[in-house]
């Protein structure tokens, strides 16, 4: 099993824990999900700022769709992100973007000149 899809089933099962009219992530769950977040992208983005991309996701965006984001958005930087099967909208990727220009100096710059050919090849970057 690849480590996205470790992710994508970690997601899964935190997502059945939410079920209902007001789910509500409870502080370890989120510390969980944060520290998972960060250990499967932080070698590639650093962990303090996929740490800080959690947790605005989780901020921004509504349970239990910001869990299928950080999702897609793992996919992205692990670079498997497939268009036809994930969606990230364009908040989501000009959070991406900022998330990188603000990394960039800590970051790999092979890692870096692929993530953003990604996206300007998604027409993010102009």
């Amino acid at each position: 099993m690849r480590p996205v899809d470790h992710f994508f089933s970690k997601l899964a099962s935190l997502e059945d824990s939410l079920r209902g009219p007001s789910a509500v992530l409870e502080s370890r769950d989120r510390s969980r999900l944060e520290q998972d977040f960060s250990q499967l992208i932080g070698p590639a983005l650093g962990k303090t700022a996929a740490a800080d991309l959690c947790n605005r996701t989780i901020d921004r965006v509504a349970l239990p769709l910001a869990l299928q984001k950080l999702g897609d958005m793992a996919a992205f930087f692990l670079g498997e992100y497939d268009g036809e099967t994930m969606h990230l909208d364009r908040e989501d990727w000009q959070e991406i973007q900022e998330t990188l220009e603000d990394a960039s100096g800590e970051m790999d710059i092979n890692i870096l000149t692929s993530l953003m050919g990604e996206l300007l090849s998604r027409g993010i970057l102009g």
